[in-house]
């Protein structure tokens, strides 16, 4: 009797092994909740490797993102080459209805350096109703809208920042299981990170110099540079999947006068960098000029650069 109920459990073991987890419908229908395709109106997307040249000319004007749920897109430059207004740009496309070119969405925007102009997104916002709405009553009602669908959130540290992913995590938990069909709760499809090498400095130098030991916490357990980008990343991405959220993050570069704008200087830790899928580095060739240059750093697409300049209300690509 015991050799029977011995076999039995042999088999059904066996059988578990070759059991199909999900059908194939399955499959792609998951697969196709991690990917996000957004509407951003960066000009300089319509350059990048996901675009192709015969789909070109119907999409100008889109600057569309394609990455997958808790992917980065990484934007780089120094202090003038208008970074924080790229995301603004993106946050009002998204937030916008789509009446006004917009994607009708949530934007989650994480301050980091508390130098965010929020008149400046209003300016943005109200100029691109202005745009395609003739009833300046019915522009307020849209304008006051889109407002309502921009989440900001200030982190004065790498750790608030970590906990903020965290709870935004949790939030979209709870709301998913008060209201499990997407229709009855906001969408949230865009995070945008200004900007993630804030902090890193001061991170830094809890790692001390070269053969010291590391500081510790209270609780005894090492805080540096490496542990503190894990957490980030891991809660980034966590946290994006859960949104099914795009990620756009902008990057400081210390680069000295008559510096090489091509050399991206500190890297970040790993844990960051494996998150980061596209990359785009920013730089400004005449400082008294409006004009910037945008090149594709991940992929590298060499000998390609797109020029762009800042507007009232939007990014205008130049030739």
């Amino acid at each position: 009797m015991e050799s029977d109920e011995v076999e039995e459990a042999v088999r059904q073991r066996l059988l578990s092994y070759v059991t199909p987890h999900e059908t194939c419908e399955d499959l792609f229908a998951r697969l196709a909740k991690t990917r996000v395709d957004l509407r951003t109106s960066l000009p300089f997307l319509q350059g990048s490797p996901d675009h192709h040249p015969e789909h070109q000319e119907q999409r100008r004007g889109d600057g569309r993102l394609r990455v997958r749920a808790g992917q980065v897109m990484e934007i780089c430059g120094t202090n003038d080459t208008c970074k924080t207004e790229c995301l603004l740009q993106a946050a009002a496309t998204c937030v916008l209805p789509k009446s006004c070119g917009g994607c009708a969405s949530n934007a989650i925007f994480m301050e980091m350096r508390s130098g965010l102009d929020p008149l400046r997104l209003v300016q943005i916002l109200d100029s691109r109703i202005r745009r395609c709405q003739s009833s300046s009553s019915s522009g307020s009602q849209l304008l006051e809208e889109s407002l309502r669908r921009f989440e900001l959130v200030r982190c004065y540290n790498n750790v608030d920042l970590v906990c903020a992913l965290k709870a935004l995590e949790q939030r979209e938990r709870e709301e998913e299981a008060a209201a499990p069909s997407s229709q009855e709760r906001p969408r949230r499809r865009l995070v945008l990170v200004d900007d993630i090498s804030a902090f890193y400095w001061i991170d830094k130098s809890f790692d001390g110099g070269p053969g010291s030991a590391p500081r510790r916490r209270p609780a005894d357990r090492p805080y540096g540079l490496q542990g503190v980008y894990e957490a980030i990343a891991s809660n980034l991405r966590r946290s994006a999947e859960a949104l099914g959220a795009a990620v756009l993050a902008t990057r400081n570069l210390q680069i000295p006068p008559g510096g090489d704008p091509t050399k991206l200087g500190a890297p970040l830790p790993k844990a960051w960098q494996d998150l980061v899928s596209q990359r785009v580095v920013l730089r400004r060739p005449n400082p008294s000029a409006n004009a910037l240059v945008a090149s594709w750093d991940l992929p590298k697409k060499p000998g390609t650069s797109f020029r762009f300049a800042v507007r009232d209300d939007s990014l205008e690509a130049l030739a």
